[in-house]
């Protein structure tokens, strides 16, 4: 496959999973986020509306939701992870020609996510990707450090001996990429994510597409 000459030195690509190696057309991610609220309205013990503030006030305050919970009240991650990733994902199908194009891709492919192993590995599986994948950087193996703050970054590149300058990053979050880009890597928006409205950090990315199969088809013109 050709490739823009700037991409050429690139061995090491990135991918966010939610919303990003699926569109958020699915619905995914959206049934987390809902069973997020219901979480922290349990146990908080408060009512949805003001779960629902706690829960996007500690996203834009720490990267993630959980990381505020872990760090404000104490919350085991694992029990928080099982539950807001108990989904239905009926709605992922394989998608062939997705999958080849990323296969098609010289060097490691791999996932960086602030979920959980399990529920990379059950969408990925739901898609007939996972074998595509070298491996799965998950919150846990960041240590609970969420993108998009650096050192989950750095812990990515270090345990796959990967260089920032030769990686790019796929992913649907402006803040996730701000870092990215600081470290010099490619960057990929994928689709709009209505948390980037409240966005503070300059808007830094290579490439903005509505989809991973629209970047393809404009590096393949190239």
């Amino acid at each position: 496959m050709k490739i823009k000459k700037f991409l050429e030195n690139i061995n090491t690509w990135i991918f966010d999973l939610d919303n990003t190696i699926y569109p958020s057309s699915k619905k995914i991610f959206h049934q987390i986020d809902k069973r997020m609220t219901r979480f922290i309205s349990s146990k908080l013990n408060v009512d949805t509306k003001k779960a629902f503030s706690i829960q996007k006030e500690y996203y834009f305050k720490y990267g993630t939701t959980l990381f505020g919970l872990m760090k404000n009240h104490k919350i085991k991650p694992n029990i928080f992870l099982e539950y807001v990733h108990d989904i239905d994902l009926s709605t992922l199908k394989p998608e062939p020609k997705l999958k080849n194009l990323i296969k098609s891709l010289n060097g490691k492919k791999l996932i960086h996510t602030n979920s959980s192993k399990l529920h990379a590995e059950n969408v990925l599986q739901s898609m007939d990707m996972l074998d595509i994948f070298e491996d799965i950087f998950d919150i846990e193996a960041s240590k609970y450090i969420p993108k998009p703050n650096k050192q989950s970054y750095i812990d990515l590149l270090k345990k796959f001996s990967c260089v920032s300058q030769e990686s790019a990053m796929f992913e649907d979050s402006i803040a996730n990429l701000t870092t990215a880009s600081e470290m010099g890597m490619v960057t990929i928006l994928i689709g709009k994510n209505e948390m980037n409205q409240n966005m503070k950090k300059p808007i830094r990315f290579s490439y903005n597409v509505k989809s991973l199969l629209d970047w393809f088809r404009i590096i393949e013109k190239k």
